[in-house]
């Protein structure tokens, strides 16, 4: 029986696989005798040849694969690869490299596309040819950074910098593994070199913000913030400046919206025209998109929401490009779902495809630019309906996101023309809870070094979130109590260092800052009950980590902030019951604090609150969100498909 010439190309490479060499090099000459330009077999002959030093033979027949696949329009990386490694054989170092840079550019293309591990395969076997190749390092380093393997990045881009690489962009990627290793004070250096290498490197002058709010560096950070929003008055300026970072910045929502557009632009696909909606048929099928389906506060969150759907009125798909997540909560977030799919080592275009096959109605982007979000996913428009929800507190500026998904406080009417995409709305607070994540009994203060009788005052959010006006709020606060304590998420040695000194300079004993270590879930849970007032921040407020304290029944004075980022705290409390620990400025924020730390029994009188109503309040009924939730996905995909007929 005649097999074809694709079977016995399969075969032929399973021969090749098992070491059986000879049989291999038999059907690829049967495959040549039928197809004399057959790029695959010519490319398998030409390795066998370059195996044996037949190098002439080898370049010959490589020479004409790559020929007949540019005819063919198909892929040449394995082509270019076989011919540097004949050229760099015969000792024609130049020609080797420059078919190294036509591997280089391709894997430039696997990298915007999507594919970071193909691209990454591609440049691993690159730098194994040209391992002196500074450039070559440092595009490796970068597709290992949008993999999440930071160590491995490192390591590469200090090999690239001793090589001789100097360009700022090595020194931002360099700051970035160095960030995400929790070496921030070695990030904020590297960021400082980048900057000094080219001043007008907008990420590297976003990073270098953002390092030193890290850290809590905040001498000289005004002059850094400014030199970092003029470049939004400068038109001719990089257009890469991360919104994520701009939203823990004192931005205003229109210069939000012109940062999330300005990087729409630089870094994301053009958009496909929106796609007609069909009429809905008896069930929706909901495509949730992210890269979090773990132990992530966002995943933790949602894991209630995802097992009350109603599977009579919804079909629910999750597309996860996160890691392949094990554990409790991993497999109870994945187990509501009829259809689960691992985009995490495919192509941009490749997951859309299969979202565009499911017949996905209403896709959810559950990332938006946090780390690791993937929105270029969304550029073909796989579905019809396309929206973000709950990662991003901030417009995203991208024509693929028909709307997001807020509340009436998080986004008034009025801040609606600072949206790229159009605004729904939850009727209560927009920020899901899982009604059924654990209780914890609490442990005590002596376990974690606070003074027992003390009043103990509590920010456990992220460091990036703490502003110098704010903290000296703070400091006043202990100033008119002698019994009070600050508790703080410890960040890196450099940043607790920043804020002692901050409370000598306002006359505050620095040991009455004790900062936190960070735990588990549960056990950071069991510690709250130690806090008898939680503070948020601006312009950044607090999300899961106001949550987590109001679960706790640990009442949190928040200030209404002028964007989303600075307005969650608000939306928590007024759904929790508490709307007067809002206040309306930074003022009067100082003067509920002092009040507050005046009349301690105002305090116990509000976490009685929170503990007696904690199974009927409204920001835990994860059954009620999810009806909301429900109703309002088919409102927006009823309103989209008259709105398109």
């Amino acid at each position: 029986m005649e097999i074809t010439v694709q079977e016995a190309f399969a075969l032929a490479a399973r021969h090749e696989a098992a070491g059986r060499g000879e049989d291999a090099r038999a059907l690829y000459d049967q495959i040549l005798a039928a197809l004399p330009e057959h790029p695959g077999a010519l490319l398998r002959i030409a390795l066998q040849d370059l195996g044996a030093a037949r190098h002439d033979a080898a370049r010959e027949r490589l020479t004409r694969a790559l020929g007949a696949a540019r005819a063919q329009a198909m892929p040449q990386q394995e082509i270019w690869l076989g011919l540097a490694r004949v050229e760099i054989a015969r000792g024609e170092r130049e020609q080797g490299r420059a078919a190294l840079a036509q591997v280089h550019g391709i894997a430039a293309q696997l990298k915007a596309a999507g594919a970071a591990p193909a691209a990454r395969e591609l440049l691993e076997q690159c730098v194994a040819l040209a391992p002196d190749d500074a450039a070559l390092r440092a595009s490796l380093a970068a597709t290992l950074l949008d993999e999440g393997r930071a160590m491995a990045a490192r390591t590469h881009l200090q090999r690239a910098v001793a090589q001789g690489a100097n360009e700022a962009e090595v020194w931002d990627n360099l700051g970035l593994a160095e960030r995400r290793l929790g070496e921030d004070e070695q990030a904020l250096l590297a960021f400082e070199r980048a900057v000094a290498a080219a001043p007008s490197l907008t990420p590297a002058l976003a990073n270098r913000v953002y390092a030193r709010y890290t850290l809590c560096a905040w001498d000289g950070l005004d002059a850094c913030e400014q030199q970092l929003v003029a470049t939004l008055d400068d038109p001719g300026s990089d257009r890469r400046w991360s919104p994520w970072i701009a939203l823990a910045m004192p931005t205003t929502p229109a210069q939000q919206l012109a940062v999330a557009r300005r990087w729409a632009s630089a870094t994301l696909p053009q958009v496909a025209l929106p796609r007609p909606v069909p009429q809905r048929g008896a069930r929706l099928r909901i495509g949730y998109l992210s890269g979090n389906f773990r132990d992530h506060p966002t995943g933790r969150l949602m894991a209630g929401l995802f097992e009350r759907h109603d599977r009579a009125r919804f079909e629910l798909y999750g597309y996860s490009y996160g890691s392949d997540a094990s554990g409790g909560l991993a497999e109870r977030i994945r187990a509501p779902f009829a259809h689960w799919r691992d985009v995490s080592s495919v192509s941009d275009a490749q997951a859309a495809r299969l979202i565009r096959d499911d017949g996905i109605d209403v896709l959810i982007d559950r990332h938006g630019y946090t780390q690791g979000g993937r929105l270029a996913i969304l550029a073909s428009r796989p579905a019809p309906v396309q929206v973000h929800y709950m990662s991003f507190p901030g417009t995203l500026g991208y024509d693929a996101i028909d709307g997001i998904i807020a509340d009436a406080e998080v986004i008034t009417p009025s801040d609606e023309t600072w949206y790229h995409e159009r605004v729904w709305r939850l009727p209560r607070c927009y920020y899901v809870n899982d009604a059924r994540r654990g209780l914890p009994a609490p442990t005590p203060r002596a376990a974690h070094g606070l003074p027992e009788d003390a009043l103990v005052l509590a920010c456990l959010n992220q460091s990036y979130k703490l502003r110098r006006p704010l903290f000296a709020t703070w400091l006043a606060a202990l100033g008119a109590r002698d019994d009070a304590v600050l508790w703080l998420l410890a960040g890196h040695p450099r940043m607790q260092t920043n804020l002692r000194l901050e409370a000598e300079r306002a006359g505050v004993d620095p040991t009455r800052l004790i900062f936190a270590p960070t735990l588990s879930q549960d056990d950071h849970l069991a510690r709250l009950g130690c806090a008898d007032l939680a503070l948020d921040t601006l312009p950044y407020g607090a999300h899961t980590t106001g949550c987590d304290a109001l679960w706790m029944g640990v009442p949190m004075l928040t200030c209404r902030g002028p964007t989303f980022a600075g307005r969650v705290g608000a939306s928590l409390l007024r759904a929790s019951g508490l709307p007067d620990l809002i206040a309306a400025s930074e003022a009067d924020y100082a003067s509920r604090l002092l009040d507050l730390v005046a009349k301690p029994d105002r305090l116990r009188a509000y976490r009685a609150q929170l503990e007696s109503s904690r199974e009927t309040n409204p920001l835990f009924d994860t059954t009620g969100f999810t009806r909301d939730w429900e109703t309002l996905l088919i409102g927006i995909y009823d309103e989209l498909q008259r709105e398109r007929a």
